[in-house]
C-alpha cells in the first residue's frame, strides 16, 4: 500500500494545498502591490509614477496565457501532470524575491524595481497557472466554489500578512531585510509542497522510484490544443466571460492604484497604518470568502457576484458624494475597510465563473487566457488612474470607480449559467 500525501485521494488535502500555494502568490502582491505603493507615496512619488509602476509589474499576469499551452503540451507525468511546473515556479518565486535585496533606494531605482517586479510576478503567474490547472484536473465540479474559496482565502491571507509585515519592515529595516523575509516564507512553501503528490505511485523527485499515476497519453500537439481552444473561446458565453474578467480586472487595478495614494495623501495614513488596515480587513475578507464557498456552490457564482458588485458600486458612489465626511476618521476607516473586505469575495466569484466554462485537456490554457484578460484589465486600470489623476479631483476619481463597477454589473447580467453549462457538456461529450 502506498504511503504519502496524495491530492487525488483527499479533498481536505486539496483545499489545504491550494490555499497554501495561493498564500505564496499573495506574498509578492502584499509586498509589491500594497505596501510598496503606499511607501512610494509617502516618499513623494507621483500618482503617474505609482500608476505606471503598478501597470508594469502586473504585466506577467496578463501574459501568463503563454504558459498555459506549454503546460498542456509538456509535462513529466511520473511526477504528476502539473506538480513539476508548480515546484519550478515556486522555487523561482523564492529566489526572485531574494533579488529585491539588490535595491537600495526603491524611489531612486524605480526602473530596477519594476524589472525585478516583472521577474517576480512571472514566477508567481506561472505557479498560478499550474495550480489552477491542477485544481481543474483533480477537483470535482461540485467542489469548484469551495476550492476557489480556499484559494482566495489563502491568497488573501498571504497578501494581508505580507502587506502588514512589509509596511513595518520597509519603514524600519529597509528593503533588504524585507526581501529576505519574503523569500524565506516562499522557500518554506516550496519545501512543504515537495512531499505532496497528485496521485499514488508518482515520484517525489525525478530520480525517485515511481510511475505516472494516470494512464499515460501522448500530450496533444500545439495545433490540437489551439484547435480545441478555437472551438470554445469564441462562443457567446466565452466572450461574455472575457468581458467580465477584463472589466473586473480593470476595476481592481484602478482601485489598487487609487486607494493607497488616497489613504496616504488624502486621509493621512502612514505606510504602516495602511498596510495594517489592508491586512486586518484582508483577513476578514478571506474568512468571508471561505464561508461563502458553499453558498456560491448552492446559489451560483453569478448571483453572488452581482450582489457583491452592486454593494461595492454603491460604496464608491457614496464615498464620492460624502466629501464633507472625509475629515471624520471613523467614517473614512469604515469606508476604506469595506473596500478591502469585498475584494476577496469578488475574486472568488469571478474565478468560479471562469472555471465553470473550462474544458478538461486544455484547462490550463483556457483558464490562463481568462485570468490573463483580467490581469491585462488590471494593468490598464492602474494606468488609467495614473493618467487621469492629475486632471481630476478625489471625488471624480471615486465616481469613475463606481461607474466601472456599474459596467461590470451590466456585463455579468448577460451571463447565463445553465445554458453555458449545457453547451460545455455538449462539447465535452462530442469531443470538442
Amino acid at each position: 500500500m502506498a504511503h504519502g500525501a496524495f491530492l487525488a485521494n483527499s479533498s481536505k488535502l486539496r483545499y489545504a494545498t491550494s490555499a497554501t500555494l495561493y498564500f505564496a502568490q499573495g506574498i509578492p502582491q502584499g509586498l509589491l502591490s500594497i505596501a510598496m505603493p503606499a511607501w512610494l507615496a509617502s516618499q513623494g512619488a507621483t500618482a503617474a509614477q505609482i500608476g505606471s509602476y503598478l501597470a508594469v509589474i502586473i504585466l506577467p499576469w496578463a501574459f501568463k496565457l503563454l504558459t498555459g499551452p506549454l503546460m498542456d503540451r509538456f509535462n513529466f507525468q511520473p511526477m504528476g501532470n502539473r506538480r513539476p511546473w508548480v515546484l519550478g515556479a515556486q522555487l523561482g518565486l523564492a529566489l526572485s524575491l531574494l533579488s529585491l535585496s539588490l535595491i537600495k533606494d526603491p524611489l531612486g531605482e524605480i526602473g530596477l524595481l519594476m524589472l525585478l517586479g516583472v521577474i517576480i510576478n512571472s514566477f508567481a503567474a506561472t505557479q498560478d497557472v499550474a495550480v489552477d490547472g491542477m485544481a481543474i484536473d483533480l477537483v470535482p465540479a461540485s467542489e469548484h466554489g469551495r476550492i476557489n474559496a480556499f484559494m482566495a482565502c489563502g491568497k488573501a491571507i498571504g497578501w494581508a500578512l505580507t502587506s502588514a509585515a512589509s509596511g513595518i519592515l520597509l519603514v524600519n529595516y529597509g528593503i533588504t531585510t524585507t526581501a529576505i523575509a519574503a523569500a524565506s516564507v516562499a522557500g518554506l512553501v516550496f519545501i512543504g509542497f515537495l512531499f505532496i503528490r497528485e496521485r499514488e505511485g508518482e515520484r517525489v523527485f525525478p530520480w525517485s522510484p515511481g510511475e505516472a499515476g494516470t494512464i499515460h497519453e501522448e500530450p496533444p500537439s500545439f495545433k490540437r490544443v489551439f484547435n480545441r481552444l478555437n472551438k470554445v473561446l469564441w462562443t457567446g458565453f466565452s466572450l461574455v466571460i472575457f468581458a467580465i474578467m477584463f472589466v473586473d480586472g480593470m476595476v481592481a487595478g484602478y482601485g489598487g492604484a487609487l486607494m493607497p495614494i488616497a489613504a496616504v495623501n488624502l486621509f493621512g495614513f502612514t505606510t504602516e497604518q495602511w498596510s495594517q488596515l489592508v491586512a486586518v480587513m484582508g483577513l476578514i475578507g478571506a474568512g468571508t470568502a471561505l464561508a461563502l464557498g458553499p453558498v456560491i456552490d448552492r446559489i451560483g457564482a453569478k448571483r453572488m457576484m452581482m450582489t457583491t458588485i452592486a454593494l461595492v458600486s454603491a460604496h464608491a458612489f457614496l464615498l464620492a458624494n460624502t466629501e464633507q465626511l472625509w475629515t471624520n476618521s471613523n467614517y473614512v476607516l469604515a469606508m476604506l475597510s469595506m473596500h478591502v473586505l469585498m475584494g476577496p469575495v469578488t475574486m472568488v466569484c469571478a474565478i468560479a465563473i471562469a472555471m465553470s466554462i473550462c474544458s478538461k485537456g486544455i484547462s490550463a490554457t483556457q483558464f490562463a487566457i481568462y485570468m490573463s484578460t483580467a490581469n491585462l484589465g488590471a494593468s490598464m486600470g492602474s494606468k488609467l488612474y495614473g493618467t487621469i489623476a492629475e486632471h481630476t479631483n478625489w471625488s471624480q476619481n471615486y465616481m469613475m470607480m463606481g461607474t466601472l463597477f456599474l459596467i461590470l454589473f451590466a456585463i455579468i447580467a448577460l451571463f447565463r449559467t445553465q445554458e453555458m453549462q449545457a453547451l460545455v457538456a455538449q462539447k465535452e461529450s462530442s469531443g470538442g
